[in-house]
Parts: structure tokens; sequence; C-alpha cells
């Protein structure tokens, strides 16, 4: 996680003496000891991250009972505290306020400071990190320049679903010397905005500002309620400098309860009503050619499990369209995954029952679309989309539920339903089985000749991509791919890899794992996006080391294919003269030195 901004000590506040908020905040989550996942404590911050000014005399609220705290270490003690016994927590933090975490880190030994020294390469370690352990993740930022530091990182943990918490500083609110922390720099005056949270308010799912320290606990545990809670996603609270400094009495408050998070956690999962069981249950052993639809069923570990019982019971194909994280694991009756540009769907155009499960888009309509009279059902954690002003499924059902837990009941409900074992139904789940088993042999065959060595001294990417199943599997974590698709997060903004490869290998060191080996797939283009450097400086300085390959086609071509949908006559006008790329402006030639610039930042 990141602090941004221009910062370095300021030696003219000193507040060394002080125990401020902030670790009210983190002493009242460490008291809670609540059966919910929360991040391990790693606190990513970036290089510019000095308004906040987490001093070292926060560090003493550790070791008072009845006495002052500080809110900074209120804050701190709260994020800490909410992770689990022997768990740990991901952040990231700024070199200019690393002498205010040297001592909480000791009062607090469960926390451990990284620092980035680029934002969103920050928020893009933290964000895999949550990915992977299923914890949220925490990055400190400073003020309004290390918010807007944090870039397209804001969007992919939004879009992509991801718990995380980002806690930014503004600048000092008093000028005069009035409070421990008043305005004592030039740039004080240049970083104050008039709404610095309106900077990151569309993509949140709760913002908010530390103006007390008596309650900064309680604001941390409720921003942290709602990144977990479902749909999940990011949070962001500032607070001023003075109120980060602010001394108070703990014993005074009295709020014991309202800074315990095992009283303070996110809302039970919702499930299906029996009326909608009934229902499903009955429609789907009587469809002829059902179809499953899911874009991000597989963000949590038992999403990914729950749709592979219900096909395998009912032989109902899945498809994944725009996925974002992997859904379902290889077998018969996986219908591969579409993007753009693939035209029709078979499975769905034949579907007379389709069941659309977390997808945020099922199909693009003027592509793909099922059938006119095809039902069509939707479970989501949010079917409403309501962060997106354009969108809409026509369906006979959509039910607000948590996926996941819905198809275990689903499935359960199915296998008790009469109708599932009549003979009819049974026998056109077994045709259905045996049909899409043949199809499965043929794509195989289809796809198993493009993957094949040509001889001819080139390398093909189909042929490289399969050539990744003969790397053992004992070593082997997983693969993050950003190019023009995006498995792993919704990395829209391209930039995602290279800080997600750090936070992935942080991710299993915090589960005691080692030595798994991390490969990143990218383009060139995303690549250049990355702020690659700073990766290969975090990887070498944390030992995170992880292997990138670079499928260099000299140009971007997410905006080149979007321009041939639009031109497919584009190719072929004599009056373009020239590659393509450079004619529609998509070029990244020159290729840039990507070894030397590995090897420079990282020692590769």
């Amino acid at each position: 996680m990141s602090f941004g901004g221009s910062g370095m000590n300021r030696p003219g506040t000193d507040i060394s003496g002080s125990s401020s908020w902030f670790s009210t905040l983190m002493s009242s989550v460490r008291r809670r000891r609540a059966p919910l996942n929360l991040s391990p404590t790693e606190l990513w911050t970036s290089t510019r991250s000095v308004d906040m000014q987490i001093c070292p005399a926060f560090a003493r609220a550790p070791n008072t009972t009845a006495s002052t705290a500080s809110s900074r270490f209120a804050s701190l003690r709260t994020i800490t505290g909410a992770m689990p016994p022997n768990s740990r927590t991901n952040r990231f933090r700024h070199v200019a306020a690393q002498p205010a975490m040297i001592l909480p880190t000791r009062s607090l030994p469960d926390l451990q400071l990284f620092t980035s020294p680029n934002e969103m390469n920050a928020l893009s370690a933290a964000s895999r990190f949550a990915q992977i352990t299923g914890r949220p993740a925490a990055v400190l930022v400073h003020v309004e320049c290390g918010t807007q530091g944090l870039a397209g990182a804001i969007h992919d943990v939004s879009k992509g679903r991801t718990p995380a918490l980002v806690l930014a500083g503004v600048v000092p609110q008093t000028m005069g010397g009035e409070f421990a922390g008043s305005r004592n720099e030039y740039i004080h005056w240049i970083q104050d905005v008039p709404d610095q949270r309106a900077i990151v308010r569309q993509y949140k799912r709760y913002e908010h500002e530390i103006r007390r320290p008596h309650n900064a606990a309680q604001i941390v545990l409720r921003a942290l309620q709602f990144a977990v809670g479902n749909p999940q996603g990011p949070t962001y609270l500032v607070a001023s400098r003075e109120i980060l400094c602010e001394e108070f009495e703990e014993a005074e408050t009295q709020v014991d309860s309202l800074r315990d998070y095992s009283k303070n956690m996110a809302v039970e999962l919702v499930r299906l009503s029996a009326t909608a069981l009934d229902e499903l249950a009955c429609i789907l052993p009587e469809a002829d050619r059902p179809l499953i639809v899911t874009s991000y069923c597989g963000c949590f570990a038992r999403g990914f499990e729950a749709p592979k019982a219900l096909a395998k019971v009912l032989s109902i194909p899945v498809h994944e369209n725009a996925r974002i994280y992997s859904n379902f694991s290889p077998s018969f009756l996986h219908q591969g995954h579409q993007w753009n540009g693939d035209g029709q769907l078979p499975a769905l155009a034949e579907a007379d029952v389709v069941l659309v499960i977390d997808a945020d888009v099922p199909w693009i309509p003027a592509q793909s679309r099922p059938p006119p009279k095809a039902r069509i059902f939707h479970l989501d954690h949010n079917p409403l989309k309501e962060g997106t002003t354009l969108w809409a499924i026509p369906c006979e059902q959509r039910w607000k539920c948590d996926s996941p837990l819905a198809l275990e009941q689903l499935v359960a409900s199915v296998g008790a339903n009469a109708m599932f074992h009549q003979t009819e139904a049974r026998s056109r789940i077994e045709e259905r089985r045996n049909c899409l088993q043949e199809r499965s042999v043929q794509r195989s065959n289809k796809l198993r000749s493009t993957d094949e060595f040509k001889g001819d001294g080139g390398v093909t990417v189909p042929y490289f991509m399969c050539s990744r199943q003969d790397i053992p599997r004992a070593c082997l974590l997983g693969y993050l791919e950003v190019v023009t698709t995006n498995l792993g997060n919704v990395a829209n903004n391209l930039r995602w890899y290279s800080g997600a490869a750090v936070g992935a290998l942080l991710a299993l060191q915090a589960s005691g794992r080692s030595g798994d080996l991390v490969v990143a797939f990218t383009g060139d283009g995303t690549w250049l996006f990355g702020v690659s450097s700073c990766a290969y400086w975090l990887a070498k300085k944390y030992d995170t080391l992880f292997l990138t390959t670079i499928r260099n086609n000299e140009g971007w071509a997410a905006p080149k294919n979007a321009f041939l949908r639009l031109n497919p006559d584009a190719t072929h006008n004599s009056q373009m003269e020239g590659r393509l790329c450079d004619r529609v402006m998509t070029s990244t030639t020159p290729s840039p030195g990507f070894g030397e610039i590995t090897e420079g930042a990282g020692d590769a």
C-alpha cells in the first residue's frame, strides 16, 4: 500500500512525547478475535507518506492502559487487531513515515511494513495479497497526491471486488502552530484541495473522514465492515495531521464494545429463499440445453467449487464470459471463455435455460446472445450493478445472494426434488453429458493442433502458452495474466501485473509457503504501463522474485482490435500505408530494453 506525495519527516513537528488516536484505532481492533479472516499484517505504503505523520510517539500507546493514546496508533492497532491470531497484515508504507512506524512495530509484532516507491504498485500488490489470502488489504498514502498516485489500481480493486482499506492523510487544518501537526511547509497550502475524498468516491464501498481521535477505531472498523461485506470492495478514510497527533484518554471513552471487532462484523451471507430454490430445482432438470454463465464466481474458493457440483449433477455446461477470476476447472463441461469480437457462442445460441451467476457482462448483445425464448435467471452479489449507469439483463427472476452459498443450497434442493429422479429427466441429463463429452474431444483436438510446434524455427503464442503445462506443478503457484485479457483481476488499466506478482508471493510467504514459482504473462505495452522498474525493485527488496514473460508484438493490441471491430476493412485500405499499429497510433516501437531495465531495477 502506499503513501504518495512529496514527503519527508517534518522536523518542525515534535510529538515524540505523545501517543495519538492512531494507536486507539489499532488497539481496539486488536482485542477482537473474530472468525472472519482479515488481512495479514503487512502494511504497504509509498515513499511519499509524510503528512500522515505517524510519528514515533504513537508507539507508546501499546504500553499505556488507562492513560493517553494517539489516534495514529489507534488506527494501526485497529487494523492489526482485526486479524485473527497468528495472521499478518498487508500494507505498503512510505520511507518518509519510517520513523513514525519503527516504535509501533515493536509494540505491534504482528504488523509488518512494506515500502513501495509507487502507490499504484502498492495497491496492486495489496490487492493480489487479499485475493489469495481472502483477507482485506490496507494501504497508506499521502494526501491527494498519493490518492491520485493509486491511479488505475483503484479501478481494479473496485471492479475486481477486492477488500481493501486505503488510509490517506489530508493537509493540516491549522497554520498558526495551534496544535501538534499544524502546517509548517509550503506544500501544505499547495496540496489543499476542496474535496479530496471526491477523487475516489465513485469507486468506494465506503469513504469517510476521521475527525476525532476518540472514535478512530470505530470508523476503521466500519470501513472494514464494508470492505468485507458483499459485494466486497475498497474503502477510503482520511485524517488530518492534527487529528493523527492528538492525544486522548482511552479510559474515558467507555466505548470498548464499539471498538470490538467481534461485535462489528460484516452481515451474514444472504441465502436463496425456499420459493426460489423450489422454482430453480424444478426448472433446471426439465431443461434440454441449460447453460451456466459466470465472470467472477471464483473470487472465493468456495465459489470455485460450488458451480462444479451443480454442473456435475445436472450435466450443465459452464461458460466464462469476460472472466476476471478462474471460475471452473477444465473438464468436458467447461465451454471456455469469451471476450471481445469472438462472435456468437454456440452454447448460448442453443440454450433454453441460462443461469447467470456473478457476471458483469454475461454476453455482449451486439455479438452474442441467447435465443428470445430462453428462460434467464440471475444470481449475484450485486444483481442491479449499482455502480454501472447502463446495464440490463432481461430475465424472469434475479436474486441478490451469496452465490456460492446459493449454489450449495440449489444442489441440495435439486437432489431432493422428485422431478430430478424421474426417468425422463435422468435420460435427458445422460444424453446431454454424452453430447458435451463429444464436443469436448473435438474442441481439444482443435486446440491441440494450434499448440503444436510448427518446426519452422518460430515459436507461436499458442505453442508457448501450452508449454506451461510442462512446468513441475510442485513448484508452481499460478499465473498472472494481464494482456488484453485480464485473468486474476479487472485490470482494465493494464498496469496490475507487476505489483500483483509481488503481492502473490507475499501472500504465499504469509501462508508459510516457499519455493513457489509465480509467472507473470504480459504484453509489451502492459509491461510499460506497469511501472515495472518499481515492481522489480520491490521484488529484490522483499525477496519476492517472479518470472515475467512478455509477448512483444510491438503494439497495443486492445485499442487496435477495437479499431478493427469498428473498421473491419481498414487492413485492406490502400490509402493507409505502413503497419496498422503505426497508422492507428498504438505502436510501442522502438521496443525498450526489457532485460536492461529489469536488471537495473532488480538485479535480474
